[in-house]
């Protein structure tokens, strides 16, 4: 008799349900095939169980979330490969230092732990996620009922393939046939080899093209994929394939969801700390989300506290800081002085002792506070409920005018795009203060990509769009001390990261190690 994995977690109930009384809590359990997946809460409980990896847990190395929000989570080691993060850590060993500097190696374990256990780890929830939509479609419910199922499973592939390669590059990954074959024998089944990038993001874009019109534009669950976060997905996969036809049509595609395009569903909110406000949860910018619960076994957003200095006041008597996250000060000093974002980035204050501390002192040596989110009142330690934000439509805008700019050049269009963002940072239009940038495709490339880095840090876009931009190496040294820069490695290939060492020994070589170590 065959067997399915059935899982309800009381984390994911509560990560992607509205109230954690709804569902009951049960143990994970083995299940006979020909018991499960006969009721609608058997598909609902089985695509629960896929969005795993995607939780913001409490920790690092040794537990699941890609969007924990400490040293290891995709944010801060993605934007520490960068020219925007860096730390106030002294370790020259920890996670954000050995980021800063391209500089680690097969055997830095405090690396390796976490791209281990919380990345490598991940690889098999592909297979997870492709027999999920394989098993759920051969039900016997209406195709109106299983089909978003169907799709929602195909999507988190997207979701996964996307993080993933970002992080990794291309990952093994089974057909079909194989997956039914080692689901009807599983010791049938084999190490796979890495395929090509071109054959990894072809079997990502076809999952996500498969899911797309199955998915509903809201989901009765928040953070649970729609039909604009899988289309998100799908245009970072097409431009990180570089192809800005089919990125300009999936953009184009979300910019008319939303209220500037002529649709109701989405729109820029009105002040840039509103986006990441506990109190405007859920705002219609947010395409997107990672909901928190605040608890320390759950699912808490601890950035505020990780970027917060041990000496800064909080609202939560309860709140406690580990000055991890810092802004580059040479980061910071490419914002115009007058940009709103700024109010979230906290280059000096008051601290618990009354003294003003200011920049280049103290907890301020390293860089300035990128906050981001706002103070959740019942923050206790390090743990808060402000939700995660993945995707919002802020980054449409800026995709859609980067994708005409690619095809068109600066059309007024794609500069009226731009400057749709920067008004709402109380900038001025590109063209009334900086022309120059607007001259040419080259020139306006160069201020979308500013543009993006100033709007969307810390969101886990600046490794992928410095990779593409052919800027990784350089942009990320800047900023940096001499000492620092004269440890930093300029490989080109560490824009990606080495695979576990383990994985490679284990497959008996045919996974092969990435190039460059």
């Amino acid at each position: 008799m065959r067997y399915l994995k059935y899982f309800s977690y009381l984390l994911l109930v509560c990560l992607f349900t509205a109230s954690c009384t709804k569902l009951q809590n049960e143990n994970s359990s083995i299940v006979p095939l020909d018991k499960a997946l006969n009721s609608i809460d058997d598909l609902r409980l089985y695509v629960y169980s896929l969005y795993k990896p995607f939780a913001s847990s409490n920790g690092d190395d040794q537990v699941w979330g890609f969007y924990a929000t400490l040293d290891a989570g995709y944010y801060s080691i993605t934007d520490n490969t960068t020219d925007i993060l860096t730390t106030q850590k002294a370790n020259a060993s920890s996670v954000p230092t050995l980021c800063n500097l391209h500089n680690w190696q097969l055997n830095s374990s405090n690396l390796m732990n976490p791209l281990t256990n919380k990345y490598w780890s991940k690889v098999t929830y592909i297979s997870k996620a492709r027999m999920a939509a394989i098993r759920i479609n051969a039900t016997s419910f209406e195709p109106s009922i299983k089909k978003p199922y169907v799709a929602e499973a195909k999507a988190v592939i997207g979701w996964l393939g996307m993080i993933l390669y970002d992080v990794f590059g291309p990952v093994p990954f089974a057909t079909d046939e194989q997956l039914i074959a080692w689901d009807k024998d599983p010791l049938s089944s084999t190490h796979l080899p890495k395929p090509t990038d071109q054959q990894f993001l072809a079997y990502i874009e076809s999952n996500l093209q498969e899911a797309i019109p199955d998915l509903p534009v809201k989901q009765a669950d928040w953070g649970r994929i729609t039909k604009a976060s899988a289309t998100m997905m799908l245009m970072r996969i097409h431009f990180m394939q570089r192809d800005y036809v089919k990125a300009k049509s999936d953009a184009e595609a979300l910019y008319a969801m939303g209220v500037p395009g002529g649709g109701t569903t989405y729109n820029l909110q009105d002040e840039y700390q509103n986006i990441f406000k506990l109190s405007n949860a859920k705002n219609n910018e947010i395409i997107q989300a990672i909901p928190c619960d605040g608890s320390k076994d759950g699912s808490p957003n601890q950035w505020y506290c990780a970027a917060m200095p041990k000496d800064y006041p909080h609202i939560s008597p309860n709140a406690k800081g580990s000055s991890t996250h810092r802004m580059r000060w040479a980061y910071y000093d490419t914002y115009e002085l007058t940009d709103d974002r700024l109010k979230t980035i906290v280059s000096k204050y008051t601290n618990t002792s009354g003294t003003v501390v200011l920049r280049g002192k103290g907890e301020l040596t390293g860089g300035a506070i990128p906050f981001k989110y706002d103070q959740d009142p019942n923050t206790n330690g390090n743990f808060a409920h402000n939700d995660v934000v993945v995707f919002r439509y802020a980054e449409v805008l800026l995709s859609y005018a980067e994708a005409i700019n690619e095809i068109s050049g600066p059309t007024a269009q794609a500069v009226e795009l731009v400057n749709k963002v920067r008004r709402r940072a109380k900038l001025k239009n590109l063209q009334d203060i900086f022309p120059a940038k607007i001259a040419t495709q080259a020139a306006f490339r160069g201020a979308i990509l500013e543009e993006r880095g100033h709007e969307l840090y810390c969101e886990g876009v600046r490794h992928m769009d410095l990779v593409r931009y052919g800027k990784f190496v350089q942009n990320g040294k800047l900023g940096l001390s001499t000492s620092d820069q004269a440890l930093y490695n300029i490989d080109p290939l560490r824009y990606r990261f080495p695979i576990p060492p383990d994985a490679v020994i284990q497959s008996g070589g045919v996974i092969k190690q990435n190039d460059g170590y």
